[in-house]
């Protein structure tokens, strides 16, 4: 079957990432010696740009102090519902999340839904380990901020250019990593199950990638001859030979955007049926378990009722919202909105 193929891809994938990842001794070995004979020549290119890059690092850290700690506690708290809630209440939380977000998360519902079919359970383990490793790196980072070696009342960091801040984060995520290997192993392994239900995903929206490639190839001639002319005499000589690439461009963009939204409602539509009648499900199997309600599910159809007015409430708030989140949930919802958005170019790209 698809799924078995699959997961068969994937345990392949994961056995090949945990041997890359094994580096042997005579290797290693040998990237010492080239480290030790690269450090008398010239930088390279790549040298000159990571240098030249510095100045972002107290952004990228001031970002890192504000994702951070949300998406731990996200973490946290999401995992502590998995395990401490009834099954029936959390899939009725699972269902009501379907019914008012399931547009807007198209994609990461079916890529969550590919990786339980196929290997979640190593997948799961290899998320925890490379959790249990961000955990050391963030209580190390917590630490460092807070040091003040002189006591004068200003932190350490406070105190260091750009390059001493990253000579001394890099030094700190070294040091917090226990086990290195491991943590390889742990990225390859969900890099190489990604790689996997990246395939299945392309089947399953097969449709909106043939929607979005037959719009930009009927739109993008039309859009050419209009285009290309008038932007000669916009755009300066020097730079002509980037309007048809531009162009082009622009015009994918466009139709994968619009195929999306069509997608989107779709799914939201789906989605709002599948989880209207989940959650009123879980819920009675709930009630009945507990003796709040005596009639089972086979023999009243109230479930039914309440999942079909539940879902027309979910697609009308999506409908209602621009099949989004509405403010501050987009806000808190953010990184997943980014993951959202990375599933989608990179099944469509």
């Amino acid at each position: 079957s698809p799924a078995r193929q699959s997961a068969l891809l994937i345990a392949t994938l994961s056995a090949a990432a945990g041997e890359r990842a094994a580096m042997a001794p005579s290797e290693q070995s040998g990237y010492m010696k080239m480290l030790s004979g690269a450090s008398g020549e010239p930088p390279p290119t790549l040298a000159k740009i990571l240098e030249a890059s510095k100045p972002l690092v107290r952004p990228l850290l001031a970002l890192f102090d504000i994702l951070a700690p949300i998406i731990a506690q996200g973490f946290e708290f999401g995992y502590a519902m998995y395990v401490k809630l009834p099954v029936d209440l959390f899939t009725a939380l699972m269902g009501a999340g379907l019914c008012f977000c399931g547009g807007a998360y198209c994609a990461s519902i079916a890529a969550v839904e590919a990786f339980r079919q196929c290997g979640w359970e190593t997948t799961k383990a290899a998320i925890l380990d490379v959790y249990a490793e961000f955990q050391r790196v963030k209580a190390a980072h917590d630490a460092d901020e807070k040091k003040d070696a002189d006591g004068d009342g200003v932190a350490d960091v406070k105190r260091l250019t750009s390059s001493q801040l990253l000579q001394r984060k890099a030094a700190l995520v070294a040091i917090s990593i226990k086990d290195p290997e491991k943590l390889a192993t742990a990225l390859g392994g969900i890099w190489s199950a990604w790689l996997g239900v990246q395939g299945i995903l392309r089947f399953e929206f097969a449709k909106t990638i043939t929607l979005a490639i037959s719009m930009a190839d009927m739109v993008t001639p039309g859009v050419m001859r209009v285009g290309v002319p008038t932007l000669a005499h916009v755009v300066p000589p020097k730079y002509h030979h980037w309007v048809p690439t531009l162009l082009r461009s622009a015009v994918k963009a466009l139709a994968v955007s619009i195929a999306w939204k069509l997608q989107v409602v779709n799914s939201a539509a789906q989605s709002a049926l599948r989880g209207g009648l989940m959650c009123t499900r879980a819920l009675l199997r709930y009630a009945c378990a507990h003796g709040y309600f005596s009639r089972k599910a086979e023999d009243t159809y109230l479930d039914e009722g309440a999942g079909y007015a539940l879902a027309a409430i979910g697609f009308y708030c999506q409908l209602i919202w621009g099949f989004g989140m509405p403010f501050p949930l987009n806000l808190i919802m953010f990184p997943f909105t980014i993951i959202e958005w990375y599933i989608r170019w990179s099944i469509t790209s």
